[in-house]
């Protein structure tokens, strides 16, 4: 029986009961979301984090701050950021989503300090008027509009890691009048960073004997300065229309550069023993939105919003490769610039019909050209040219969705969300040099059905279930046929990555379900579930192709994935507050052999556990996180693995006076060595790459003044 048949009998059966034991009741649909129970009374699935939640433990990066929340897992190494995934799953399965519009490809959470954030919004379940790409779930980051009279707010603070210092300085200013508001937030950082690390190869023939071994050290070193401005400005209009603009301008500078020197144990040295990588690139980030509400009679209501964004790097690589005894054998210099714009336009039409629905229809349109400048040059190691490349290409993605939701009332306990969108997404690049990459037309549509239930018990306990037809489309990056190359030591467990034109969206049919106990005051305690089934999935596959080691994307058949979730907010006296959160999720790829077939790179499972005590000045507490992992199989030849995380996390803050505050945070404190592996198998025998990252303890200090 399928996934909608089984979610439509159990929404019947429900939507009979409630109807059986209660009569409508006039009840407004829209909820205020200054409610302290708006996630009670809201009929979508959502969990919301408000501002006070999101800064309690001085974060320095949004990471940080995602890590703790329920079902929420972030990839790499301990305390130095990584990927975002729900129900464990990332790779563009979990959406991100800013002010309730998509991210661009390339953009990094790291340009948004928490200070500057509204609220978080989890959205497990997907609705119409937000995109339906989200097949494990979608991260609404809000960032802040409501302003205040007066303020101006500055802070400073420093955080200090593996011996460098990343200081910080922040403000804040806003003010208000009858007729118009305005803010704004800026944020200056230097992040120095220091990352040594290692890496075992090893090769064993089909009886187990080892053929080669090598240990490589390597250590990554870098700065960062960025600039993050985000103004905004309200007006109110006359008859009721209010107009805002918001924008957001991120301005990065980064200078990294990677040493790595080779000893080789048993067999013989890689192309390149000695090398070292030099890679320093401006990113700049603009973005800037127009949004126009006007009322209508009988309470109707039109949203419009016109936005412009521009992403651009422009950089260059340096690889210098040299023998055992340090002799220059190579030079790869590489220049590159990536520029996106796009422009964007949503608009939303709301109608009340009567008391108990509320009826919304409207469109969402993006049109995004993606060019990139890509020349490579090649030299021998007396410095003369030996080799050219030039990838430029071109490329046009238009997006264009229209949807109709209705948000009905059934009965004073029982509430039904109904939604209907079809999205269409083009794609298409032209190469500008003569070798580059092949042209790529590509288009899908998807029609996404979604459907939500409420049912409050007599003890205002809540009960939910969704059911949603979601998408993942193919990243450009994974279209367009373009060859990524490693400088050094190809081979099974390094090979490089290419695009693949014929790549389809995946697509996926969920299922959620929670329960949600509430004990006043706020407290909570809950439990969900959710099932989802997803066809065309996505696969790394591994080939030789002239002699080359290269991985792919490509379809391979279906998978499912399913979980379970527990949460628990416990405020257990005035003063102490408890926390926790844990969420086991099982996959598995149909075409993969198992065991251990689950969907790449998924988070098993995740935990949490946290606490706080205020005194009259003092607020101390912390949060321990736990990520579980494994190996994980791509194919018969292919296995990964990673290491579990184990995060300690501590703060304090001492209310200095009403203006003036300081905050104390400590983060990964058990700063755990952590691992990966890559190994590949065939009749010729094994061949493993393990990477050993130590990792150390942040500990940060910041200031905070009202002025």
């Amino acid at each position: 029986m399928s996934v909608p048949r089984i979610t439509g009998s159990l929404l019947l059966a429900v939507s009979a009961c409630a109807c059986a034991s209660e009569t409508p009741e006039p009840q407004q649909v829209q909820i205020s979301g200054s409610r302290s129970d708006q996630r009670q009374r809201e009929t979508t699935t959502a969990i919301v984090i408000n501002h006070a939640d999101i800064i309690r433990q001085g974060d320095q990066t949004l990471a940080d701050v995602l890590k703790r929340l329920p079902g929420v897992s972030i990839t790499g190494t301990p305390g130095q950021g990584g990927a975002i995934q729900m129900r464990g799953l990332g790779n563009g399965y979990t959406q991100i989503l800013l002010n309730g519009e998509p991210v661009p490809a390339g953009f990094s959470l790291d340009a948004i300090a928490p200070e500057t954030i509204e609220r978080i919004e989890i959205l497990r379940s997907a609705t119409a008027e937000t995109s339906n790409h989200a097949v494990a779930g979608a991260i609404n980051i809000i960032l802040k509009k409501a302003a205040t009279r007066g303020q101006r707010s500055i802070s400073a603070s420093v955080a200090r890691q593996h011996g460098v210092n990343t200081p910080a300085l922040s403000a804040q200013l806003s003010d208000q009048s009858d007729a118009y508001s305005y803010s704004l937030a800026a944020t200056l950082t230097r992040k120095r960073s220091e990352k040594p690390f290692a890496e075992w190869q090893e090769q064993r023939d089909p009886a187990g004997v080892a053929t080669l071994l090598r240990y490589t050290p390597q250590t990554e070193s870098g700065r960062t300065d960025a600039l993050t401005l985000t103004p905004r400005l309200n007006w109110k209009l006359a008859d009721g229309d209010t107009l805002s603009w918001q924008s957001f301008a991120y301005v990065r500078r980064v200078d990294n550069l990677a040493r790595a020197d080779e000893t080789v144990l048993l067999g013989e040295h890689s192309e390149y023993p000695h090398n070292s990588a030099n890679f320093v690139a401006n990113f700049v980030m603009l973005r800037s939105d127009v949004n126009w509400t006007h009322p209508l009679a009988n309470g109707d209501k039109l949203e419009m919003k016109l936005g412009a964004s521009s992403n651009r790097r422009t950089g260059t690589f340096d690889f210098h490769g040299m023998d055992a005894d340090g002799k220059p054998l190579g030079r790869h210099h590489v220049d590159s610039g990536p520029v996106e714009n796009s422009v964007t336009s949503t608009g939303t039409y709301r109608h009340p019909v009567g008391d108990s629905h509320a009826i919304a229809l409207g469109w969402d349109a993006s049109h995004a050209v993606r060019s990139e400048d890509r020349n490579e040059t090649l030299f021998n190691g007396d410095g003369a040219q030996t080799g050219a490349n030039n990838a430029d290409y071109t490329a046009n993605v238009n997006r264009l969705a229209v949807f109709v939701q209705d948000e009905w009332q059934i009965t004073r306990r029982y509430s039904l969300y109904l939604g209907l969108r079809h999205e269409r997404l083009d794609t298409a690049s032209r190469a500008v040099a003569a070798n580059a990459p092949d042209a790529l037309d590509s288009s899908s549509a998807v029609w996404s059905p979604s459907l939500q239930s409420r049912y409050e018990l007599a003890n205002k306990d809540v009960v939910r279930v969704a059911v949603s037809r979601t998408y993942k489309a193919p990243e450009l990056v994974k279209l367009v046929p373009r060859r990524y190359t490693n400088d050094n030591n190809n081979n099974p467990t390094n090979p490089d990555e290419q695009g693949n034109p014929n790549l389809r969206p995946e697509l996926a049919w969920g299922l959620d379900a929670a329960y949600e106990h509430y004990l006043g005051g706020g407290a909570l305690v809950s439990v969900s579930t959710y099932l989802r089934r997803i066809r065309d999935v996505t696969q790394s596959r591994l080939f030789q192709q002239d002699g080359v080691w290269v991985e792919a994307p490509f379809n391979d058949g279906n998978a499912s994935a399913h979980g379970i979730e527990l949460e628990a907010k416990l405020p257990l006296t005035k003063a102490l507050d408890v926390r926790a959160n844990v969420a086991r999720n099982w996959s598995r790829v149909d075409n993969v052999p198992g065991p251990d077939n689950r969907l790449e790179s998924q988070t098993p499972a995740t935990a949490n556990f946290g606490l706080d005590y205020r005194w009259s000045q003092l607020t101390v507490g912390g949060n321990l996180n736990y990520q579980a992992a494994g190996p994980a199989r791509q194919s018969v030849q292919v296995l990964t693995g990673t290491s579990p995380k184990r995060e300690l996390d501590l703060y304090a803050l001492w209310k200095w006076n009403a203006k003036t505050q300081l905050r104390f945070s400590a983060t990964n404190l058990l700063h755990q060595q952590a691992s990966e592996t890559y190994s590949y198998t065939d009749n010729t025998g094994t061949m493993r790459r393990l990477r050993l990252t130590p990792t150390q303890a942040t500990l940060r200090i910041m200031l905070e003044h009202q002025l």
